[in-house]
């Protein structure tokens, strides 16, 4: 014990250098030296003892410990860099999965979790430590980092999962590249997009739904309003069951405006509710009255009907359909006074059920009344046949009036064919009229042979039941009409007969009238002749004549008479001298040459016409030859010109039965374009053949009339289907004129111009109507699109400026994010600009941002530059001095975390300074010294080696880093800090 006391463990003694010897003897395998070497690790006030002890020791929890309770500076900057190695899988302390997966949720800083989860792909096959990390570091930078160059698909869903952010999600939408995920990132964002507008949608419909209930206090109809209440009430609270989707604030809005609103309703409902209530109960009244005036009008009607149409054959189950019309008047009237209805229409209904009530009583005896009329009807009827036949048997025996009257009739028709210059007759005295209709009828009924029953025997036999007949009609209340019909039609029988004897009459006495007036107008005409020949056909038709009709025109027949008798002493001395001259003119005629065809022909007709009236004379056979063979002669022209004529229609028939034939093998199974183009063909060719005979064309025309029907009828409907088509389409183009996309309907009325191509042809009187129509549309349209092609040009245009202005209005000198941010604004406004516009302006852009990375370039190479003379600054100073502390701010700045890390954590490497010397000058094709050569050589070989073997490329960086890791350069060391000085000089970009 005394011993103990002058010889302490070397571990305990109060020189660093002792403590550092004996941490070179202890072992961590031996419980007691573990404790040892905690002891020195944790509590040693000797920042190299505590060093010693932990790399003795040697475990990441020791080091993790030390890196975040250590109080030197040292120690705690060489634990933090030992852990970072640790976990980037570098130095010698190792660590499981497990430790490093409980480190990094823990413990570890946003920095550090960046760095390790970038360069360990291991970690990020556990999904749910990546997930928690990343919600950890809450960089959204970072996580698009890991979603688009180190995530699998899985990982990137997941992410994907996470993200809430709108704008995040547009950049991983341009930056991705598979698209199974694009997809989901557009969805996506087609989701916050549907979510985002949602609680604005809820919002309008709420809106909307308390308008229409707050407009119902300007309603006054309180059913409507009730009905209306209920169901904006049932939408309100339907809509209101997503309230948790609007904010507090809105929510409490809501309620607050529908209490509002449902208070003023209630307010409303109760101020109008009584008067409406009043004008319901008026409104009920108004329509019993008016049901009470239809049950009245309906039971009148059945009555009427009961009577009208149903008085002779009604059974008892026509009069309970009536009398049930009747107790339902009755019903209703009793319902009208009930509810206080109109005294003097309550009054009127009644007594109207009065009237009907005996109408109905009466009916028995009425219908006994009527089934005698009917009686009386069929025996007036049967009278009236029997009237008819027998008016047929004397038509058939003939009357002595009718064949007078036919002989008339012909006689008068044959003398206006012979002279049709004859003017109407003149005027005659009213008075000789005056008894001939009375004297014709007596004439009449005395040359009647009487048949089975006479004449006047049928006439008073109907005077005797016409009388029956109007006694029995005047016991009824109402006659059926169909009754009222057949007594006319009955009793019309007896008066047409009357009314035919009168106009036989009259037209007996107009002929004869007619007759003497044309030969008195023959005798004023000079036509002598014409006037004996019909006055001898007058005497015969007056003698035929009854007495009476004699009497009143014998003072004119005689005048005729004695005019006629004068004018035939006179015609053969007038007749003499002219017919001479009349051959002369034949004659002279027959000479002539032939100018006008049918000149000469109504030349020869008028020399005929004055050669007949002159009569026949003493000399007339030899004249009449003369004459005859002039006019002969003078016809022979004419005869050839119509032979000729004859020849020409011939031909015509000829072709025209040819055509026929034609049609009639025409294959009517052809395409309907082939037939109409056949069928118009043929039927201009018709109507080019010329001219027929009358009675050949009639013939012709029927046959080719059926014929061409068939062709026809199936050209006929093709041009109503290409009719009905094309009218289709002008409907389609007129309507599209309406639209307000215009584009849209310009491509559809292309489309209909093409249908319009495919359609046949319509037929010649639709065809160029349905065009005009159809382009009118057309126009209309297409005239609507070039003037919005016009403002979108000129807006085009506006917009194109504006955005050019913006773009030269963009500082060059501004950071990158500004500038991209206005160049990605200016690109989403020129999203809808016409594709050269955007060409224009993309070119543009395309060259600021050239100019940008231009900039960004030299930026980067003056900063690595600033960089690589802020490493050689710190080598040639602080690492020669060994003092990393007295590094400026400005250098710090510089240096970046990666440089300024390895100056301030210097660590023990493997290879020599020299070794990394020469291999830093190989890999930036520096030379060595030729001292260095074999070693140059030596160290090419191995790094090729590892290449080889183990995929291992060291870059000049690395190897930089590890020449600093040395520490403090010695003065042996000079000469090789020169070399590296003099490799960054060369090769700034080594520390970039």
């Amino acid at each position: 014990m005394i011993f103990s006391r002058f010889f302490a463990p070397s571990h305990t003694s109060q020189n660093p250098e002792k403590r550092l010897e004996a941490i070179q003897n202890l072992s961590p395998e031996k419980p007691t030296d573990k404790t040892i070497l905690h002891e020195l690790a944790f509590n040693d006030a000797n920042a190299d003892v505590s060093l010693a002890a932990l790399s003795k020791l040697n475990t990441f929890v020791l080091w993790l410990k030390m890196s975040q309770s250590a109080q030197h500076a040292k120690v705690k900057k060489i634990a933090e860099r030992t852990v970072e190695a640790a976990l980037m899988g570098q130095g010698d302390v190792n660590i499981n999965a497990n430790e490093k997966a409980s480190f990094l949720r823990e413990s570890a800083n946003g920095e550090l979790i960046q760095t390790v989860l970038v360069n360990d792909a291991s970690l990020l096959a556990d999904k749910s430590l990546v997930m928690t990390l990343l919600h950890k570091v809450d960089k959204p930078a970072f996580t698009q980092t890991i979603f688009l160059q180190h995530a699998d698909n899985a990982l990137q869903q997941a992410i994907l999962a996470t993200i809430e952010d709108s704008s995040v999600l547009q950049k991983l939408e341009k930056k991705c590249r598979d698209n199974a995920i694009h997809g989901a990132i557009v969805a996506k964002l087609q989701l916050l997009k549907a979510q985002a507008e949602k609680p604005i949608e809820l919002m309008r419909r709420v809106t909307l739904c308390l308008s229409k209930y707050q407009a119902l206090v300007d309603k006054s109809d309180v059913e409507n309003i009730d009905k209306c209440q209920a169901e904006l009430l049932a939408e309100y609270n339907d809509l209101m069951s997503d309230a948790s989707i609007l904010s507090t604030e809105d929510k409490t809005a809501v309620d607050a405006k529908f209490a509002r609103i449902s208070e003023k309703v209630t307010r409303h409902l109760s101020r109008i509710r009584p008067e409406w209530e009043a004008q319901k109960a008026a409104k009920e009244k108004a329509e019993i009255e008016a049901l009470c005036k239809q049950h009245l009008s309906h039971a009148t009607t059945q009555v009427n009907w009961l009577y009208g149409e149903r008085l002779c054959e009604a059974t008892l189950a026509d009069v309970a359909v009536v009398n049930e019309s009747v107790r339902a008047l009755e019903v209703s009237a009793d319902h009208m006074a009930s509810l206080g209805g109109s005294k003097q229409l309550l009054d009127e209904v009644r007594a109207g059920i009065a009237a009907l009530n005996n109408s109905l009583e009466a009916f028995s005896m009425q219908q006994q009344y009527g089934q005698k009329l009917l009686i009386c009807l069929s025996q007036v009827e049967s009278l009236a046949e029997e009237s008819l036949a027998e008016e047929s048997k004397q038509q058939a025996a003939g009357t002595p009036t009718e064949p007078a009257k036919s002989a008339q009739d012909a006689k008068e028709k044959g003398e206006t064919e012979q002279t049709t210059e004859v003017s109407e007759a003149a005027s005659t005295d009213a008075t000789e009229s005056a008894s001939v209709e009375d004297a014709v009828q007596d004439q009449a009924f005395e040359d009647k042979n009487v048949s089975q029953k006479a004449p006047e025997s049928i006439e008073a036999e109907f005077k005797t039941l016409s009388e029956k007949y109007h006694n029995l009609r005047n016991e009824l209340i109402s006659v059926p009409s169909a009754l009222n019909k057949r007594w006319h039609a009955a009793s019309r029988v007896f008066s047409q007969k009357k009314q035919a004897k009168k106009a036989e009459v009259d037209h007996a006495l107009r002929q004869c009238r007619k007759q003497i007036s044309v030969v008195d107008n023959l005798i004023a005409q000079g036509k002598y002749r014409a006037a004996i020949t019909k006055f001898e056909k007058l005497s015969a038709s007056f003698e035929s004549m009854p007495e009476n009709v004699k009497k009143q025109l014998a003072k004119r027949f005689e005048k005729t008479a004695e005019d006629i008798a004068h004018l035939e002493g006179w015609q053969d001395y007038i007749a003499a001298p002219r017919k001479p001259a009349l051959v002369e003119e034949a004659q002279a005629l027959a000479v002539s040459p032939v100018e006008d065809i049918k000149q000469r022909g109504e030349a020869i007709r008028y020399l005929r016409q004055q050669w007949l009236s002159l009569g026949a004379g003493s000399d007339d056979d030899t004249l009449q030859r003369a004459f005859d063979a002039a006019l002969e002669l003078a016809f022979q022209p004419c005869r050839e010109h119509y032979a000729a004529l004859d020849a020409e229609r011939e031909k015509a028939l000829k072709a025209r039965q040819a055509l026929i034939d034609q049609v009639a093998a025409i294959d009517l199974s052809q395409d309907e374009a082939v037939l109409a183009k056949v069928f118009d063909r043929t039927v201009k060719q018709w109507h080019e053949c010329g001219q027929v005979e009358k009675r050949d064309y009639e013939s012709l025309k029927q046959r080719w009339n059926k014929t061409i029907s068939p062709l026809q009828t199936k050209v006929n409907q093709w041009h109503g289907m290409n009719k009905k088509a094309k009218q289709e389409l002008v409907a389609q183009a007129s309507a599209l004129s309406a639209q307000e996309d215009i584009a849209s309907a310009t491509e559809t009325a292309q489309q209909l111009q093409h249908n319009w191509k495919s359609i046949g042809h319509a037929g010649k009187r639709d065809e160029s109507r349905l065009w005009r129509e159809f382009r009118l549309a057309n126009d209309a349209l297409f005239g609507r699109l070039k003037e919005q092609r016009k403002a979108q040009s000129s807006a085009f245009d506006e917009t194109l400026n504006t955005l050019f202005t913006q773009l030269n209005a963009i500082d060059s000198e501004s950071d990158e994010s500004t500038i991209a941010s206005s160049i990605q604004d200016i690109e989403t406004r020129a999203k809808d600009l016409p594709g050269a516009m955007r060409a224009k302006l993309d070119k543009k852009i395309t060259g600021i941002q050239k100019q940008q990375q231009t900039r960004a370039q030299q930026r980067h190479v003056h900063k690595v530059q600033q960089r690589a003379q802020s490493v050689i600054t710190v080598l040639s100073e602080s690492l020669r001095a060994g003092d990393f502390t007295s590094i400026s701010d400005d250098d710090a700045d510089l240096l970046g975390k990666r440089w300024k890390s390895a100056l301030s954590k210097p660590t023990p490497v493997q290879q020599s300074r020299h070794w990394l010397t020469v291999a830093l000058e190989a890999a930036t094709d520096i030379p060595s010294p030729q001292s260095d050569s074999s070693m140059r050589t030596n160290v090419q070989l191995t790094m090729m080696t590892a290449k080889l073997e183990k995929g291992e490329s060291l870059s000049p960086a690395q190897l930089l880093e590890d020449w600093i890791a040395h520490g403090k350069v010695d003065d042996q060391e000079t000469h090789l800090l020169e070399r590296v000085v003099n490799v960054l000089d060369n090769n700034p970009e080594v520390v970039a």
